[in-house]
């Protein structure tokens, strides 16, 4: 499978992935591009000289994109041998190596490793596996690796009857939510001025 990157200096080149069958199922589910593109053009003003995380990696795809677009460096934590191995060829394919990191890893573990002083992130991306609940609901601990003013980007599965991205009653934290189909986004931050994190022209 070939994931196309779709803006910056990489684009038009592909992302190269498997992506299974593994042991018990699929090993993972690529955002779907229409996605990846929305999501970076809401955050573009954020991504140059960013620092970024791609958690739950899987294809690396948006971090990729993030890279493309020039951000200092991503990221990529990805629990599953195969994939990590693949996010690290196409870096070197890339020719971004030096800009990605890659970290073989549980999502529960990255969470909470210590971060010094201005070592945290200014956009993560996490896209668990839909059907993972225990990992569905690690943003709250996820959410002190963003630095001041930075963004968590949390990408999940539509619940049934969901008709809008409206219901965030209750979740701290949350900026904004957006339904693309059977996928909900929704943005995080450490502030509730959702000015302080979204473009105006968007």
């Amino acid at each position: 499978m070939k994931l196309r990157i779709i803006s910056g200096g990489l684009k038009g080149r592909y992302v190269v992935v498997d992506p299974g069958p593994a042991p018990g199922g699929v090993r993972f589910r690529p955002t779907q591009e229409r996605v990846r593109e929305s999501v970076a053009e809401i955050v573009k003003k954020r991504i140059r000289g960013c620092v970024a995380a791609d958690i739950c990696a899987g294809s690396g795809a948006f971090g990729f994109e993030l890279l493309s677009r020039g951000a200092a460096r991503v990221d990529f934590v990805e629990a599953d041998k195969a994939a990590a191995a693949a996010i690290s060829g196409n870096a070197y394919r890339l020719g971004v190596a030096g800009r990605a990191r890659v970290v073989r890893g549980d999502a529960r573990t990255f969470a909470d490793r210590p971060l010094g002083e201005g070592r945290g992130y200014d956009i993560v991306f996490y896209d668990p596996p839909y059907g993972d609940a225990e990992l569905g609901g690690l943003v709250p601990k996820l959410l002190p690796l963003v630095n001041a003013g930075g963004l968590l980007i949390y990408e999940r599965r539509r619940r049934p009857k969901e008709k809008k991205a409206a219901g965030t009653e209750g979740k701290a934290d949350i900026i904004e939510a957006r339904v693309y189909s059977d996928t909900v986004i929704e943005l995080y931050g450490k502030e509730r001025d959702a000015d302080s994190y979204l473009p105006r022209d968007v």
